[in-house]
């Protein structure tokens, strides 16, 4: 089932990608003129062309994330230390990782490099690393391979460190790292990843009945403007993640692996 909902949801993003139907529509447009449809020809090339100028002049996903992002920040400076920090995956481009044989990372680094601040910072602190493949056909290293890697290289006692290396999803992070870890009741556990994902991460750790404190990171929002500055590219790939993200956080929420879509404690 897990196989099944994991290929699936490749599957139905296809089908929702903005960049998608940047394509699609141009094709629907051509296919109803050739059917003399012209009327509705018009209406797909003008839909065509205000998606294009509105996405190129208007960081669309950033305002997208506020919500998300929006829903924690970093523990209090007089917190009690954590007993444990778990980081999520999704920061590493293990293809490149594999190609040149070393470390490589995408726009989420943060986390990682918010994982290497805490755990100086926190010396007795357990440590967990959680990230296999996201790919539909996994071939190479995982991300755990290559986040031991990036440890080892910055002096990270390898003993406080445990590496779940089998999850290929949000779900199967928190469900594979809690049979790992076995959390003790009560310990304090900090989670680190994107802000913009945190919401769902926290529900479906909730769900695990795993408690967790958020320290997001990564953040895409960088205040509201309606002044146009076109970056057609970086826009639509801010637009692609976090949607991709709403999709999921509603996915999640349906079919009962989030406890809610905000939760506001386990």
């Amino acid at each position: 089932m897990d196989s099944l909902f994991f290929i699936a949801s490749k599957l139905i993003w296809m089908l929702i990608s903005p960049a998608n139907w940047l394509l699609f529509i141009p094709l629907l447009a051509l296919l109803l003129g050739k059917l003399q449809w012209r009327a509705w020809a018009r209406w797909a090339w003008s839909l065509e062309l205000v998606l294009i100028l509105l996405i190129g002049a208007y960081p669309v996903g950033q305002w997208l994330a506020k919500p998300l992002e929006s829903y924690s920040a970093l523990p209090a400076l007089d917190a009690p230390p954590p007993d444990g920090i778990i980081v999520l995956g999704g920061a590493w481009e293990t293809d490149k990782s594999d190609y040149w044989q070393q470390w490589e990372l995408n726009q989420a680094a943060e986390r990682e490099l918010a994982f290497l601040l805490l755990a100086k910072r926190y010396p007795a602190a357990k440590l967990v690393f959680t990230g296999g493949s996201g790919k539909v056909f996994s071939q190479g290293a995982t991300e755990a391979h290559w986040a031991e890697s990036l440890y080892r290289d910055f002096g990270l006692d390898r003993t406080r460190l445990l590496l779940e290396r089998e999850s290929r999803n949000t779900d199967e992070n928190a469900r594979l790292s809690k049979r790992l870890v076995r959390p003790a009741l009560g310990e304090r556990w900090w989670l680190i990843t994107s802000a913009y994902h945190m919401p769902r991460s926290v529900g479906v750790f909730c769900q695990q009945d795993w408690p967790v404190t958020p320290y997001p990171v990564d953040h895409y929002y960088a205040g509201l403007s309606w002044r146009p500055n076109w970056q057609l590219a970086s826009h639509l790939q801010e637009l692609e993640r976090v949607l991709h993200e709403w999709v999921g956080l509603l996915a999640y929420r349906v079919t009962g692996k989030s406890s809610q879509f905000f939760p506001a404690g386990c």
